[in-house]
């Protein structure tokens, strides 16, 4: 009986740990592509099936300073006039951002252009 308890608590233990490691470990924004953008539009307020939020075309601009202009969707308003660090996922939402007070240096250039 002893030796049923224990083998229970050690599986447990290990799918506890295995959980763990997969939460923190890999992120759920390791897929995404990361994009600084400066937000100059208050966004379209968009409700599609489960999603609601808001729309945004803008330019994106990646570390190395290429652009492109990209639609995305974002559950939370982004505040305008305001520069953003945002990771897009491959279904086009924003699954992390976070606000930044001046762009990089190598972007700076190409976004005051």
């Amino acid at each position: 009986m002893k030796n049923k308890k224990g083998l229970l608590l050690t599986l447990a233990g290990l799918l506890v740990a295995i959980c763990v490691i997969c939460e923190y470990a890999l992120p759920s924004d390791a897929a995404a592509k990361a994009y600084f953008v400066n937000v100059n539009t208050n966004g379209e307020k968009v409700q599609k099936n489960q999603f609601s939020g808001y729309k945004y075309t803008l330019k994106c601009y990646k570390k190395d300073g290429s652009s492109e202009t990209r639609t995305f969707y974002s559950a939370n308003k982004l505040a305008k006039n305001k520069k953003f660090k945002i990771h897009v996922a491959n279904n086009q939402l924003v699954s992390n951002y976070k606000q930044v007070k001046e762009l990089p240096s190598t972007i700076q250039y190409y976004a005051e252009k």
